[in-house]
């Protein structure tokens, strides 16, 4: 099983992850897992959009596009592999590049088309961390220090609002829940707890 955690930054995914890693093992001690984020940093692809993001950037939104879906591409190769003997859990997937990039340049259908799920994995479950726009500026604050482009507040709110857009986009092509992560982490990790309850592990 394929399971992703989603949303921006200090919305509580990568914590909500390890609560799941500790909560299924305890269901079942026999089962292994793999747990992996965006960027991966394993890929030929990624190591291209490294290089742009680095030096010249990218030459068109197409270009990013492209390099953001063939590492996806190469990613399924791996991780088809793994989920023969593993579970995999992962902060971010595909799910990532709708938002953020329907944010910065192009239309979701045209990140849609650019896919070919034939060869990229869908998740099993995905898990959206929903955090409201006051939570989100009450956590950048907290965190301080200079903050990159992804990071500035007005950003950050414009990927919130193509993370929802993006699952009433997609929530009947694929299984998603949204989670309202305004709560406390343990609240928090009830909702998927009651989720988790319904699948066999």
């Amino acid at each position: 099983m394929f399971i992703v955690f989603e949303w921006v930054d200090w919305s509580g995914k990568d914590t909500q992850l390890l609560k799941v890693l500790e909560y299924l093992k305890q269901r079942n001690k026999n089962l292994q897992f793999f747990l992996t984020k965006e960027p991966t940093w394993n890929t030929k692809s990624w190591k291209e959009i490294l290089q742009k993001l680095k030096s010249t950037w990218f030459s068109s939104a197409k270009e990013a596009l492209d390099l953001y879906v063939k590492d996806r591409e190469e990613q399924s190769v791996l991780r088809k592999e793994i989920l023969k003997h593993s579970i995999i859990l992962s902060t971010r997937f595909d799910y990532s590049t709708y938002a953020y990039q329907w944010a910065s340049w192009l239309s979701f259908d045209e990140i849609y088309s650019s896919h070919n799920y034939k060869n990229i994995l869908i998740p099993d479950i995905t898990f959206l961390f929903d955090v409201s726009k006051e939570n989100i500026e009450n956590r950048l604050k907290k965190r301080g220090g200079e903050k990159e482009t992804f990071e500035e507040i007005d950003f950050l709110l414009k990927v919130r609002e193509k993370y929802l857009e993006t699952f009433e986009n997609l929530k009947d092509k694929r299984t998603i829940y949204l989670i309202d992560a305004n709560k406390s982490i343990e609240e928090t990790f009830l909702q998927i707890k009651n989720i988790l309850d319904n699948y066999n592990f």
